[in-house]
């Protein structure tokens, strides 16, 4: 099929996927891509796709184009600058108004979204939920009834959204969901976690199955490799564990791949077994190719993370009062880090502009390993802390790991609109660290880790 050509829908309507989380939504009045992400690196050169190139979006016919969430690999601005005319875009209503922004400055028009709220786009409908705070799933109806639940990589189990959706859209006739974690999953030679992260992800799984009972479910949203020179060790082929694992729904499971398309009509009654097959054999064969090709900047030296921890300090305390989070007992909240580029360990204050060179002699105990680049990228960037979770490109200690998600919590909330300027900010708001995907198995891994973050948490009491 060629996107770019407008081709007749039956009133039940098609879906057809592009390529990582991109699908292309069609109706007789209506076309709708999503998430598209064709080009370029994604999470500070981090991940790169599988099937790079698949597409030119200038070259796709559609009348609108929704993005489920700022991250890089759904809000591809590389893939954006292939525009070369405005075009009408679709986004959840935020605080922050960032991405609005960026496509209006870019001449392109954007229709925000209420959340959980209804929006009629030509002969469709469709209603967007959202999960921590900042990612939505989108469900979208066609005029014949059917429906499309669009979950990307959208935690359901947060925020009571299965309830919600399953209340209000009792009839899911195709279910597109992540297949594969999307963050720090382990420590360079630690085998058990990257498992236990997996098992997250099929156990996901199977409770949007057992809770939506989808007619079919394309799994998707996981196509791209890691690309980094820092993290490409980590390049697992999970792929056949999640077919094994939801075997006793194999009727329902269809594996994509580019431009093949599915119509919303008798959806159970098609058999995919032979296309997944085709699929299977289309994604082994593109990750057989695979190379890091992102390289880490060893031009960084001490005097650019000063710089950096500079600018880190002055916008943090700038945009947030200091009283709202400071006690007698978390004062001295410092974060110590290894720079194996640089030879050197330092020691960053939270509440006291200072940074200290640790002597070689002490060898402190490190929070995080990283390198030069990664921590100016954190220091200088509000998403830092999300980035860095996904990009893999840290390495943890695993009894203090959870020093990192509090020294950097007040950039990341405002990265996405939260500001602490009156009231507290106190352990019972701090203890969403605990329900990261990362903190989940580094809590599960290491009995110290839950006692040391206990401990923290009573200092921010």
């Amino acid at each position: 099929m060629n996107p770019g050509v407008i081709s007749p829908a039956g009133q039940a309507g098609r879906v057809t996927f592009l390529n990582h989380s991109c699908l292309l939504v069609e109706s007789p009045q209506v076309r709708m891509l999503c998430d598209p992400w064709f080009e370029g690196s994604a999470f500070g050169d981090g991940w790169r796709l599988l099937a790079e190139h698949s597409h030119r979006l200038g070259d796709i016919g559609c009348d609108y184009i929704w993005l489920s969430h700022e991250h890089p690999d759904h809000f591809s601005i590389p893939t954006l600058r292939q525009l070369d005319s405005p075009r009408r875009f679709i986004y959840q209503k935020t605080s922050d108004n960032k991405v609005r922004q960026y496509l209006l400055a870019n001449g392109h028009s954007c229709i925000e979204m209420d959340e959980a709220t209804p929006h009629v786009f030509g002969d469709i409908r469709k209603t967007v939920y959202v999960s921590d705070g900042y990612d939505s799933a989108s469900v979208i109806e066609f005029p014949d009834g059917s429906t499309l639940l669009n979950a990307n990589d959208a935690r359901l189990e947060l925020g009571g959204n299965i309830g919600r959706i399953r209340s209000r859209h009792p009839r899911i006739d195709l279910l597109a969901a992540q297949f594969s974690y999307a963050n720090w999953a382990g420590n360079e030679g630690d085998d058990s976690t990257p498992v236990d992260q997996q098992q997250l992800v099929i156990d996901r799984l199977k409770t949007y199955i057992a809770q939506f009972q989808p007619k079919k479910i394309i799994l998707f949203a996981s196509f791209v490799y890691y690309s980094h020179e820092e993290n490409f060790y980590w390049n697992r082929n999970w792929l056949p564990r999640v077919m094994e694992a939801l075997q006793e729904h194999a009727d329902r499971i269809i594996v994509p791949r580019p431009d093949q398309a599915f119509d919303m009509a008798d959806l159970a009654g098609q058999d995919f077994s032979e296309e997944n097959r085709k699929s299977m054999a289309f994604w082994q064969a593109a990750a057989s190719g695979i190379q890091a090709v992102d390289r880490s900047n060893r031009d960084i030296r001490l005097d650019d993370i000063r710089q950096a921890y500079r600018h880190f300090f002055s916008e943090t305390w700038s945009l947030n009062a200091m009283s709202t989070v400071v006690t007698g007992q978390n004062r001295d909240f410092s974060l110590v880090v290894r720079l194996p580029d640089l030879a050197q360990d330092l020691r960053l204050y939270l509440f006291e502009e200072r940074l200290e060179l640790c002597p070689a002699e002490e060898e402190p105990e490190p929070d995080i390993t990283v390198s030069a680049e990664t921590l100016c990228f954190l220091l200088r960037n509000k998403f830092g802390r999300g980035t860095v979770s996904i990009n893999s490109r840290i390495q943890f200690n695993y009894p203090s790991a959870h020093r990192f998600f509090i020294f950097f919590f007040i950039p990341y909330a405002n990265n996405i609109g939260s500001y602490f300027r009156e009231g507290r900010l106190d352990a019972a708001r701090l203890r969403s660290i605990a329900r990261t995907s990362v903190m989940m198995s580094i809590l599960k891994a290491s009995p110290a880790a839950a006692l040391n973050f206990e401990k923290d948490m009573q200092a921010f009491a």
